[in-house]
């Protein structure tokens, strides 16, 4: 089940803070060479970030949410305090978990002390900022991401570079580098530093820069400081009667500028629309000035739109301080529907029948038969005899008499919202495309529940790293023509690779999902994981992502593309230049060179900058 202890929570907050006000008061400065510095100013510190939590409770209020075999607790999401009394089975029989080996997370992390930059620090002072800190546990915060590789250098290691100092308003001219930092959510290593960095690293908190600036009511548009939550943000509009729609999975914890700088989707983008369709005009700070049209036109035509250049820069050029969006009135009616096939394959037939009648739900996405035997795994536990029996009856139904085999069958969960004659057109249009491909609705509640458990599914993960079972997601988008091929040839790819080092098929999870929508083909996700018994962690990571990297050369292969919206990072880097030919990665160095000539911005994603770099990765040495 899944536990979200608030009452917990604030008693480690308030042990936390306790422990570092002692801390301070045996150790008040940090510095060198005579010149020594506070280890935190903040000049804001009852301003809220998020969920209305001041800074040093953020981090450790989500600490409390997990799942959990103890008492029922929590009300967070949907089920959080309910049973799922089939999870604990089905990860012992699909996956080879084994509840009885446990490794539990390490209680600290030893880093390394910060490099100094006396001129930069002398020349800022200790006014001219929100919030400067050299604590040990925000420096950790900002130096990492939630990349497989990251996820277990904080349960069991450490990171070979964290950043120096975090603050929120920085001068550029003193040679140091500067990392922008939004929620922390990315899953591409892209807050990774590299050792050999032997400037002075600053962290730019972006989550203080969170405020809705205004809300054009007459041109449907909304100015927006890039630091706020998505979730905040929902929040706020909604108390206005307007919307965003960008709602990824992260949407709780990922900030407007993440989404900007990796050029996001979001689950509802068949209604509202990428990021790209959403954002109108951007504030974008450089090393060259601040970048930003002088209108906010619905559309320009006045040569190559800079916009483009900035969605996507993955921190490589500049930050970006705030963004106007185009906003929604809110839906009049929201909705969920689910259906079932007898397959995977005519699953796939399906969403490629929806595409090309462009009467789309918000969200629709297919999940093959391992990923819905996982969902139905995590059912939470009835108390009515009478459902039970619905229940019972609904199975029979399905597998007795319209011939479902359990083993096969593939699910499908829907979002409906918009205007009420809008919602039923888009449901008449769904359930006809589905009987043509012997589909079965089953319901509002199903979808619902489908749709709920995506933000629950996160803390997966580390139950997993709990129980030495490792896994990620990959995504990809591909044309209709190659889905089907590509799920099936990356499946086999991933067995295979993963036999080939010891890893039996019985431990290991390989899942696919169908989601966002377009007229040309659909996002693929892709669920991998193994159960890796006592083998070491090191060697663990290194193996997770040799097999991923395998899978990436054969999603390219079928007509896969490195990223549908994580982004490269510097994970996927490698496969950059399968994707973009020689001129294309010389033009991006090119305007890096021009646009940040101090590599300023030298978080280093996306493209090798040099072909020492590249060897170096391609060998595994970095």
């Amino acid at each position: 089940m899944l536990t979200h202890n608030l009452n917990k929570g604030l008693q480690v907050i308030e042990k936390h803070l306790e422990a570092s006000n002692q801390e301070e008061q045996k150790q008040q400065l940090i510095g060198d060479n005579g010149m020594w510095y506070s280890y935190l100013i903040d000049h804001q510190p009852d301003l809220k970030v998020q969920n209305h939590l001041p800074q040093s409770w953020l981090i450790l209020y989500y600490l409390q949410i997990k799942f959990d075999y103890g008492n029922k607790q929590g009300s967070r999401y949907p089920y959080s305090n309910e049973w799922m009394p089939h999870f604990k089975n089905w990860a012992i029989q699909a996956i080879g978990i084994d509840i009885n080996i446990k490794t539990e997370k390490q209680q600290d992390m030893e880093i390394d002390d910060p490099i100094l930059n006396h001129e930069f620090l002398q020349e800022l002072g200790t006014q001219n900022f929100s919030r400067r800190s050299f604590l040990k546990w925000e420096r950790i915060m900002h130096s990492h991401g939630e990349s497989l590789k990251e996820a277990y250098a904080l349960r069991s290691g450490k990171f070979e570079r964290v950043v120096d100092m975090k603050l929120v308003k920085l001068a550029n001219s003193h040679n140091i580098v500067l990392v922008p930092y939004g929620g922390g959510t990315n899953v591409t290593n892209s807050l990774e530093m590299s050792k050999t960095e032997k400037r002075m690293i600053v962290s730019v908190d972006m989550t203080r820069m969170n405020k809705i600036k205004w809300i054009d009511r007459v041109n449907m548009s909304a100015c927006i400081e890039a630091g706020i939550y998505g979730a905040d943000l929902e929040n706020e509009l909604k108390k206005q009667g307007y919307m965003v729609g960008h709602e990824p999975d992260s949407l709780e914890f990922s900030t407007l500028g993440g989404w900007i700088s990796t050029r996001a989707s979001g689950m509802k983008k068949n209604m509202y629309g990428n990021i790209e369709d959403i954002v109108s005009n951007i504030k974008f700070v450089t090393s060259k000035g601040t970048y930003t049209k002088t209108n906010n036109w619905p559309r320009i035509s006045n040569g190559p739109d800079l916009n483009h250049i900035v969605l996507g820069h993955e921190g490589n050029f500049g930050i970006v301080t705030e963004a106007v969006l185009r906003i929604r009135t809110l839906p009049q009616v929201k909705k969920f529907g689910s259906i079932i096939f007898p397959d995977f394959e005519l699953g796939i037939k399906f969403m490629d029948q929806v595409a090309r009648t462009r009467l789309w739900p918000a969200s629709i996405r297919l999940v093959d038969n391992l990923q819905f035997q996982f969902s139905q795994a995590l059912k939470t536990s009835s108390s009515s005899i009478t459902q039970d029996f619905t229940d019972s009856l609904k199975k029979f139904y399905v597998l007795q008499v319209k011939g479902f085999d359990q083993n096969k069958m593939s699910a499908c969960t829907i979002a409906y919202e918009g205007g009420r004659e809008e919602v039923e057109a888009q449901e008449q249009n769904i359930a006809r495309i589905a009987r043509k491909f012997n589909g079965m609705l089953t319901g509002e509640e199903n979808g619902l529940r489908g749709y709920s458990l995506t933000f629950m599914i996160a803390y997966l993960r580390d139950f997993g790293c709990s129980y030495n079972f490792v896994a990620e997601s990959i995504e990809t988008s591909c044309p209709w023509s190659q889905v089907n091929i590509l799920c099936k040839s990356i499946k086999e790819t991933l067995i295979k690779s993963s036999q080939s080092r010891g890893i039996p098929v019985n431990k290991i999870f390989a899942s696919f999902r169908v989601t966002q929508l377009y007229e040309t083909g659909a996002a693929v996700y892709i669920y991998f994981g193994f159960s890796y018994g006592d083998m070491q962690i090191k060697n663990v990571v290194q193996m997770y992502e040799e097999i991923e990297n395998e899978a990436r050369d054969e999603i390219l292969r079928n007509g896969g593309s490195i990223s549908h919206h994580h982004g490269v990072g510097k994970i996927r880097k490698r496969f950059s230049e399968k994707t973009m030919p020689p001129m294309a990665i010389d033009i991006m160095r090119n305007f890096k060179d021009i646009i940040d000539p101090k590599n300023v911005f030298a978080v280093n994603n996306t493209i090798y900058q040099n072909e020492e770099e590249r060897q170096n990765d391609l060998t595994h040495k970095l």
